[in-house]
């Protein structure tokens, strides 16, 4: 028995037509998904409210079926457009479809996610959803591989220095320059910040603030971290 990853209401206790189902079933399906995108799982404070679509998971379907709520799906505009009027099924090799994930989990048996965040099939329906949704692609790999990267380096420090299981004050520096390090590296990839004196990068922000980034290649001495 398949087990539904995201749980689904009854939705609208209206029927839906092609002119009333957004309307009517985005603030069901923002409450069903959590706001998470039901494909790539972006959250919906990563878009602006006009890009929360509601979308067909099976587009080929005509008549009033098609605007059934059990055929709806939340999704950011860009898994919308990528998914467009892929067929569920592939016509060529039935064992390839989209993942429904109101219906079943994608994430056990068809896809995993490795140590950097990136996202792999296990499965030939995998690989279709993968491939048919862009969900492997720049915008949705680089976030991913942040997220890991911010996670990994923050369960480090909470395990070790923070809750002071080394008694090696040298050892948790260099954990703490490392995790810094790491973080800045991966904060290139984020939006640089917007200030009356200009647009900075991060580590051009902090210079500004008077941080000297020279510590970072510093040895494990104690470091001064701001400049006189």
């Amino acid at each position: 028995m398949k087990t539904a990853r995201v749980k689904r209401s009854h939705g609208p206790k209206a029927a839906m037509t092609e002119a009333t189902y957004r309307k009517k079933a985005l603030p069901h399906l923002l409450a069903d998904f959590n706001g998470l995108c039901a494909y790539c799982l972006d959250p919906k404070e990563f878009r602006a409210a006009s890009q929360s679509n509601v979308e067909h998971f099976d587009c080929k379907i005509r008549g009033r079926e098609r605007h059934y709520y059990k055929n709806l799906m939340l999704a950011c505009a860009a898994c919308n457009m990528s998914k467009h009027d892929k067929p569920v099924v592939n016509p060529f090799d039935s064992e390839q479809r989209l993942l429904n994930c109101t219906e079943e989990n994608e994430f056990l048996g068809h896809i995993r996610e490795n140590s950097n965040g990136q996202w792999e099939s296990t499965s030939k329906a995998g690989h279709y959803h993968l491939a048919s949704i862009g969900l492997t692609a720049d915008c949705h790999n680089k976030k991913r591989k942040a997220r890991a990267v911010m996670a990994n380096r923050i369960f480090g420090l909470l395990t070790t220095a923070i809750q002071y299981k080394t008694v090696n004050p040298e050892a948790v520096h260099h954990q703490l320059m490392g995790a810094v390090r790491d973080l800045l590296q991966t904060m290139e990839n984020f939006p640089p910040i917007v200030t009356e004196n200009g647009v900075f990068t991060v580590k051009e922000w902090l210079k500004s603030k008077g941080v000297d980034l020279g510590f970072l290649d510093a040895p494990a001495s104690p470091t001064r971290w701001f400049c006189d």
